[in-house]
This record gives C-alpha cells, structure tokens and sequence, in this order.
C-alpha cells in the first residue's frame, strides 16, 4: 500500500513539474528585428541575443543593401533577464504570421527563438506585439535601439 501511494505522489509532482514554465536554455539564440517595406534608408534592423553578446545589423531596401554591423557584450545577467521574458511554452503556440506584418507599410516585428537545432519566428504587425511576447519586445526593442549610433 505504501508502495502505491509512493507512486502515485511521484507521478502527481512530476505532472505538475512538467506543467512549469519552459524556460530558454543558454545555448539558445534570440533574434529580434523590424522591417518597412515602402521606406528609404535602413528600413530593416534586426539584433542577435548569444550568451555574451548582441549583434546589431541594418539594412537597405532596394539593390544595394549596404548592410551596418555592431556589437556588444552583455552579462550573463542581461542575458537571462532578456530571455526570461519569454516563456517557450506560449512562444511555440503562436502562430508564425499575426495580423498582417507590413501591410500598407505599417511595418513588421519578429521574434525568433533558435534552441536545439530548432528554429520558430512569430512574425505581427509593428506596435502590435502578442500579449504572450509584450514583456520580450519591450526588453528586445530597449536593446535594438541602444545601437542608434552604429553607423
């Protein structure tokens, strides 16, 4: 008897282990970026989150892209600030394409989370974030535009 209620209180913390929140991993990759489609200049900016650092890039709509590369460290800390507003469970539930990104150039956002050989980019309509992503773009958006002087 006490063999099977051993059981069973192991096989109920365990189903509500699995019921936490996914967290990301740190050899995973974050990307953010934006995108205009009827716009001159540096229409398309995306950053690259690693471990200990970001890599901002810019480019040009149109023939020659004429693309601009920055980066910076960052501390294991803003690492895990920056992905711990993702939760990886209500990330992979959403839909890759919300809305209508860059219709009638109101531009685009993404988000993209690459983690064991996985890639998933939710892609939505600038301003408009998914309230599951809210917290992210908001740190994300923060961290793209501290690179304003990358020239």
């Amino acid at each position: 008897m006490k063999t099977k209620l051993f059981t069973l209180m192991l096989l109920a913390t365990v189903g509500l282990l699995a019921c936490k929140t996914q967290s990301i991993k740190e050899s995973t990759i974050v990307s953010y970026g934006t995108s205009f489609g009827m716009c001159v200049n540096y229409c398309k900016q995306s950053i690259v989150v690693e471990t200990t650092k970001v890599t901002f890039t810019k480019t040009k709509n149109g023939k020659i892209p004429d693309p601009k590369t920055c980066e910076k460290v960052i501390t294991n800390e803003e690492f895990k600030t920056i992905t711990g507003a993702i939760d990886k469970n209500k990330f992979d539930k959403l839909q890759e394409v919300i809305g209508c990104p860059d219709c009638a150039d109101g531009g685009a956002e993404w988000v993209e989370v690459s983690q064991d050989g996985k890639k998933k980019r939710v892609t939505f309509e600038y301003g408009k974030a998914p309230e599951e992503l809210k917290n992210a773009v908001a740190k994300l958006k923060e961290l793209k535009e501290s690179f304003a002087n990358c020239n």
